[in-house]
């Protein structure tokens, strides 16, 4: 079970900025009174391998901060569980179902081509249910991102699947735990924007100039392709060998050397999947050089784009 973390919330008030320190599970009634652009934060720690963070949060707009303090690159994965169904029975029905499946795939048993129709055998009827409701993407070590998403109350799970050195998914070592989102309401608004992402199975199309520093996307899922998981994105800066190819290769799931350290890229940031139709944010702080948003599972479909952050 995670460790509880501190929530803050930072309001202005007329011309009087209050500085509100929270407990990890509780939004006070003064707070949501005041300025809808109210900050609520939630802090986590990835470290190998564990999520430091609250295990119970209020409901409504929150930014996860995720400070990668590992030595591997991390994420974290949001997922809204259906009623009546316990992390337990994540664990054992979906987690595990996919645990199986990648070491017949890394062992040579099944080929990538059979990873989907296996899963859909094994996995349960009531895990296609389950919500996937974004969390902050990729981060290389030392680097930190946040992602800011309207959750509704209910069970979830938060879940990093990448790869050890010797193969095992870090959900498998420990990077996998229940959260509660309560009813009770974070009175947060969504943050403003000066990028706007939009997914599609067309592909991926990005608006605004990013520039040095940090920088709020706005992301827009339109669709999501069948057969697969669908949409994410994710910041990356190339390192300056690597092409697009390497990139695509090393971020596919079904490869058995794919998330394997060390990545072709730094990565800075991104949201994981949310369903067709939602709106979320995340940031990430960028040098000047090139970069590539790119999506997990559909990247290699043409969901990527390039951008180029200019100097000072």
């Amino acid at each position: 079970m995670t460790t509880p973390r501190t929530l803050q919330s930072i309001a202005l008030l007329a011309l009087v900025p209050l500085m509100i320190l929270l407990a990890a599970v509780q939004t006070p009634a003064a707070a949501q009174d005041v300025a809808a652009s109210a900050v609520n934060v939630v802090e986590v720690e990835a470290e190998d391998y564990a999520f430091r963070m609250p295990g119970e949060i209020p409901s409504g707009w929150t930014t996860f901060q995720l400070t990668n303090q590992g030595d591997e690159h991390h994420f974290m994965l949001i997922a809204r569980l259906p009623d009546g169904i316990t992390y337990d029975d994540y664990v054992t029905d979906v987690a595990m179902s996919f645990n199986d499946t990648w070491y017949g795939l890394r062992e040579g048993r099944i080929g990538p081509d059979e990873i989907m129709p296996l899963l859909g055998e094994a996995l349960p009827e009531w895990s296609a249910a389950v919500e996937y409701m974004g969390g902050p993407g990729f981060l290389a070590p030392g680097t930190s991102g946040t992602a800011t998403m309207n959750l509704e109350p209910g069970a979830y799970i938060v879940e990093c699947y990448m790869r050890t050195a010797d193969g095992e998914m870090h959900s498998m070592e420990g990077m996998l735990d229940p959260l509660v989102v309560t009813g009770e309401r974070t009175g947060q608004a969504p943050p403003a924007a000066s990028l706007r992402v939009e997914l599609a199975e067309e592909g991926m199309t990005l608006e605004g100039r990013p520039a040095p520093g940090l920088n709020t996307f706005e992301v827009h899922w339109v669709d999501h392709p069948e057969g697969t998981f669908g949409h994410d994105v994710h910041v990356v800066r190339l390192d300056d060998e690597a092409t697009t190819e390497d990139l695509l290769h090393w971020i596919n799931f079904f490869n058995v050397d794919g998330f394997s350290e060390p990545a072709p890229g730094t990565f800075v940031g991104g949201i994981n999947m949310m369903p067709a139709g939602a709106t979320a944010y995340f940031t990430a702080d960028l040098e000047p050089g090139p970069y590539l948003l790119v999506s997990e599972y559909t990247g290699a479909m043409g969901v990527l784009a390039e951008f180029t952050v200019e100097g000072r």
